[in-house]
């Protein structure tokens, strides 16, 4: 199914900048820190201005922080999405040393984590209107490489608004708003 949606990586948290330590897992409890609850806070007007009727978001506490600074003046349903939660270090790495516009290899983990954001974006485009989608960098990375995006970075700051669309109706395009 290709409708556009637009995605919204969380805001920073310590984890992101090093005050944590950065061989450590990504676990779903770190929150935003000051820094990135002013970047949603900043983006906040934009995504009031966007066509959004529904509003889905991987179930991390730093996502879901970002989701209701970013979301406060939607009226439209909200939706945690299992399989859009992030993914492990070791693919994270993986992810990394492939560097962007890598195609995902037919085993091992990253394409496990390409196969669970597929079913994630799935379920997001089943729903009714345009989605906003709420979640992290290594979605953002497998979604890009799952719509075999090639003139955008696969790799985006926190708190980045992209608008994901066809012209066609065949070929995926991303935009950084």
């Amino acid at each position: 199914m290709k409708k556009q949606f637009y995605f919204v990586r969380h805001g920073q948290t310590d984890h992101n900048i090093g005050k944590l330590n950065p061989l450590s897992e990504h676990t779903d409890e770190i929150p935003l820190n000051e820094t990135g609850r002013g970047q949603a806070r900043a983006i906040e007007p934009l995504i009031a201005t966007l066509p959004i009727d529904v509003i889905c978001a991987s179930p991390a506490k730093r996502v879901l922080e970002t989701k209701e600074i970013i979301t406060k003046r939607i009226s439209a349903p909200h939706y945690e999405i299992e399989s859009l939660g992030e993914c492990s270090k070791d693919v994270w790495q993986e992810m990394s040393k492939k560097g962007m516009y890598s195609s995902v290899p037919q085993e091992g983990a990253v394409n496990l984590f390409v196969e669970q954001v597929k079913r994630g974006l799935l379920e997001v485009l089943e729903f009714p209107g345009t989605p906003l989608v709420v979640a992290h960098g290594g979605v953002h990375w497998a979604l890009c490489s799952l719509m075999g995006i090639e003139e955008h970075s696969w790799a985006i700051q926190n708190c980045s608004v992209v608008y994901f669309f066809t012209l066609d109706g065949e070929k995926w395009e991303a935009k950084i708003l």
